[in-house]
C-alpha cells in the first residue's frame, strides 16, 4: 500500500494514545534509516511473512538442518523418492 506524506500525517494526527505514537515514530525512523529494505514492508512481502508464520504455527516446517545433503534427503523423502544409499 503507498500513501503519500500528506496521508501520513493525517494518519498520524489521529494517534491519541502516546505509546502507539512512539511506536510509530520509531518505525517511520527506522524505515528511514534502512531505506534499502523498503521492500520487507511491502503488501506481497508481509503476505508471505505471514504464510510462513501460519506455517510454523501449523507445524509445517521442517530443520534446521546440519547439511546439504540432510537437506536433499529430506526432500527426496517429501517428494517419495527412493534413496538406495540409505
Amino acid at each position: 500500500m503507498a500513501i503519500n506524506k500528506e496521508k501520513l500525517h493525517q494518519l498520524i494526527d489521529q494517534i491519541t494514545d502516546p505509546m502507539e505514537l512512539e511506536t510509530v515514530y520509531q518505525t517511520i525512523r527506522t524505515a528511514v534509516e534502512h531505506a534499502d529494505q523498503s521492500w520487507y514492508w511491502t503488501e506481497r512481502w508481509q503476505a508471505g511473512e505471514r504464510e510462513a508464520n501460519e506455517d510454523i504455527v501449523a507445524g509445517q516446517v521442517y530443520g534446521p538442518f546440519n547439511s546439504s545433503e540432510e537437506l536433499m534427503q529430506h526432500l527426496d523423502l517429501l517428494a517419495g523418492v527412493k534413496n538406495d544409499e540409505n
